[in-house]
């Protein structure tokens, strides 16, 4: 009975999270489109300069926004249980720093606009300076939805903000308000998730203040702040440097090409981290091993992600031309460089989530100490060469930090290096599969940026055709994953009623 019930168990936990996975892809995969076309509308209105502008002022918001990094939403969905005061504790420390971080911005937003001459910072970040205090009442019923693994609630709540915020920036846009324009689409997706969490997590609405466990909590949070202060003033300091030494166009290109790998990325980890996050959590709870779940959760992301980021690296010009214009032919050379840098960070993007759960944080301080300054002084060298070299530079950063993570992981979910050789050997061919046809259409082409789009549509749509043969010939997780969900949506056929007799 008892190994029963363990399977039953086991079954029903696979099928919520295939639940799970159903719902956010459908809800990412519609506002990827969404995003996809808006984020093209609006970089052929603005240009980039402005959007340089934008992206400064987000930074800055960004490099605050890390005081906020308390792991608050990882405690609450971690909590063995929730009761009213550790509820009234959270909701306290998460307002307080919510109104620091407001208030800091306000201060900074006179210092950085007088910094880098430019007032367009200074407006942004008087209006992004709401956003804070909006999240006041957002946290708790959002983290409270995630834990109870509702998330068809989580992709609801995705699909409308985004979609109104998005369609809103447009609005904006056109209507002649400038990069003011992105400011104002931020403002109004925190209103409407907060709305929204609210609505579908009314049962865990709080507003009262209380202290009752703060010791634990704080403890927890110093923890995660330490790790999210060094990764990311890492990351707005390096933006911070590039703006200066390279200029606000150079920026701007910088982060339109990182923001064509960060929409893929980013989407994926809200697909599936925030889903598999719950699960393992839940199984180190249990003491359950990680290895099976990792392992085949690695074979997913490589055998998807790796394909997707070379492709975009061999096809980045005719992409860049397509969807915004001659003016972003800087960004060409920073995307397919940015795009390699991805691809390398993908076996180690489980790594902060595997940390958490497993209570390794202080020794993920310790790697971040080490590994943080040293990236940041590559990249400040990148700056002073070549916005190119600048980006080569994130590929050194993903080589090191694989390098540091890899020996840990492997003995967090109980793998060793001979379970990856396969995985990343198929991922390779998968890979090779994917962009050879590509590949060979744009040498032909000397590699051109106007290489005719008929062509590379063709030889992209090939290489996706033998990657998914090549996915088939190895019974691959996605294919199986693929043919399930086939299964599932075919008719099942009458069955005919047995004859009189």
């Amino acid at each position: 009975m008892g190994c029963q019930r363990s399977e039953h168990s086991r079954n029903t936990g696979v099928a919520s999270i295939r639940h799970s996975f159903a719902w956010m892809t459908v809800a990412n995969g519609s506002l990827f489109a969404l995003q996809f076309v808006v984020s093209i509308l609006i970089a052929r209105l603005l240009g980039p300069y402005e959007m340089g502008i934008f992206a400064i002022a987000l930074s800055i918001v960004g490099m605050l926004s890390i005081f906020r990094s308390f792991g608050l939403g990882t405690y609450l969905i971690r909590a063995p249980e929730l009761d009213r005061p550790l509820l009234a504790t959270l909701f306290t420390i998460n307002a307080a720093l919510a109104l620091v971080i407001a208030l800091a911005i306000l201060l900074l937003s006179a210092v950085g606009g007088a910094l880098l001459k430019e007032p367009g910072v200074r407006d942004l970040l008087l209006i992004l300076a709401i956003s804070p205090v909006i999240g006041i009442f957002d946290f708790i019923p959002a983290s409270g939805i995630e834990r109870r693994g509702e998330f068809r609630s989580v992709a609801l709540v995705n699909v409308f903000r985004y979609s109104i915020a998005n369609v809103a920036t447009l609005y904006f846009a056109y209507s002649g308000h400038g990069y003011m324009s992105l400011g104002y689409g931020q403002i109004i997706s925190a209103v409407i998730s907060a709305a929204l969490n609210n609505l579908f997590g009314r049962r865990l609405i709080v507003i009262e203040f209380g202290l009752q466990h703060w010791r634990d909590v704080m403890r927890f949070g110093t923890q995660m702040l330490t790790i999210s202060m060094i990764g990311g003033l890492q990351g707005r300091i390096s933006d911070l440097l590039l703006s200066k030494f390279l200029g606000l166009g150079a920026f701007g290109l910088f982060s339109r090409a990182t923001s064509l790998t960060g929409v893929l990325w980013e989407n994926i980890q809200a697909i599936i981290l925030r889903v598999m996050i719950v699960d393992f959590a839940e199984q180190r709870r249990r003491k359950m091993s990680l290895r099976h779940s990792y392992l085949r959760l690695i074979q997913v992301l490589t055998g998807f992600l790796w394909p997707a980021f070379a492709g975009i690296a061999v096809v980045s010009g005719p992409l860049v031309i397509l969807l915004f214009g001659e003016n972003w032919a800087g960004a060409i050379a920073p995307l397919s460089i940015l795009s390699v840098s991805a691809a390398l960070f993908v076996p180690i993007m489980l790594a902060w989530d595997i940390f958490v759960i497993s209570n390794e944080t202080a020794r993920q301080t310790r790697i971040e100490i080490i590994r943080a300054p040293i990236s940041l002084g590559l990249f400040a060298i990148g700056c002073l060469i070549s916005l190119e070299a600048a980006a080569a530079m994130k590929i050194v950063e993903a080589v090191m930090m694989f390098l540091f993570y890899r020996p840990h992981l492997e003995r967090l979910t109980d793998t060793r290096w001979a379970d990856y050789a396969s995985i990343y050997g198929r991922s390779l061919l998968l890979t090779l599969a994917a962009v050879l046809p590509a590949g060979i259409a744009m040498t032909l082409c000397g590699w051109s940026a106007h290489a005719p789009l008929p062509v590379v549509f063709t030889s992209v749509g090939a290489g996706v055709l033998a990657w998914a043969c090549l996915l088939w010939f190895f019974e691959h997780p996605i294919f199986e994953e693929v043919r399930r969900v086939v299964a599932r949506l075919r008719p099942t056929p009458a069955v005919a009623a047995a004859p009189p007799l």
